[in-house]
C-alpha cells in the first residue's frame, strides 16, 4: 500500500501518530503475551517430558509382570479372562482457559473400573498386579494426553501471536511511518513555499508603499 494515497492533511498527520503509538503499544501487548506463552509452554514441556518418562518405566514393568502372567496362565486363560471384563470405561472431558487459550482437560471416571471378575486364588497374582498397575498408570496416560493437547494449543497460540507482530513489523508499522515522513515532507514543503510567497508578497508591497510616497 502506497503512502502516498493519503492526503497529506495535518488532521491525517495527526490520526497517524495515534496509529503509531497505538499500534507499538499492541506490538508491547503482544509481545508480553508471546513471552508468557513461552513460559507456560516450557512448564507444559518439562512437565511432560518428566511424566512420558515415568509412564514408560512403569508400562515396561507392567508389560513385564504381564508376560509372567501369560507364561503361568497360558493365552487362552488370558483372553477368556479379558473377555469377561465389560469394555465400558469412560473419561470425563472439560475446557479451562489459560491466557486466553482453550486448553482441554481429560479425567478419567474411576467408577466405570469394572472391578476383578476372579478372586486372586483363581488367577495368576501377575495378572491381579498387572491390572491393577495399568489401572493406576491409566490415569498418568490421560494427563499425557492433556498436556500434550494443552502444548499444541499454546504453540497454535504463539504461532497466531508471532505471525500478528511480524505483520505489525513488516507491512502495518513501515506503512504509517512512511505515511508520517510523507505527509510531514509534504506540509514542510508547503509551509517553505508559504513562506518564500510571504515574503515576496511583502516585499512587494514594501515596494509599492516607497513608489506611492
Amino acid at each position: 500500500m502506497s503512502s502516498r494515497k493519503i492526503l497529506p492533511t495535518k488532521i491525517n498527520l495527526i490520526n497517524l501518530r495515534k496509529q503509531i503509538r497505538l499500534t507499538r503499544t499492541i506490538k508491547r501487548l503482544l509481545e508480553n503475551k508471546r513471552e508468557v506463552l513461552l513460559l507456560y509452554l516450557r512448564e507444559y514441556a518439562a512437565e511432560y517430558e518428566k511424566l512420558y518418562e515415568e509412564v514408560s518405566k512403569v508400562l515396561k514393568d507392567v508389560y513385564s509382570t504381564y508376560l509372567l502372567g501369560v507364561s503361568e496362565e497360558g493365552i487362552s486363560t488370558i483372553e477368556r479372562y479379558a473377555n469377561s471384563i465389560p469394555a465400558n470405561l469412560q473419561v470425563k472431558s472439560d475446557i479451562k482457559i489459560l491466557f486466553g487459550v482453550k486448553i482441554p482437560i481429560v479425567k478419567l471416571d474411576e467408577n466405570s473400573i469394572q472391578p476383578q471378575p476372579f478372586g486372586n486364588i483363581e488367577i495368576s497374582p501377575y495378572i491381579t498386579k498387572a491390572r491393577e498397575e495399568i489401572a493406576e498408570v491409566f490415569k498418568k496416560i490421560l494427563e499425557l494426553v492433556e498436556m500434550e493437547s494443552a502444548i499444541r494449543s499454546l504453540s497454535a497460540e504463539l504461532r497466531k501471536t508471532q505471525r500478528l507482530i511480524n505483520s505489525i513489523d513488516s507491512y502495518i508499522l513501515p506503512y504509517y511511518t512512511s505515511s508520517e515522513k510523507y505527509i510531514k515532507s509534504v506540509l514542510e514543503d508547503r509551509s517553505r513555499e508559504e513562506f518564500v510567497r510571504l515574503k515576496m508578497i511583502r516585499k512587494i508591497l514594501q515596494r509599492r508603499r516607497g513608489e506611492s510616497v
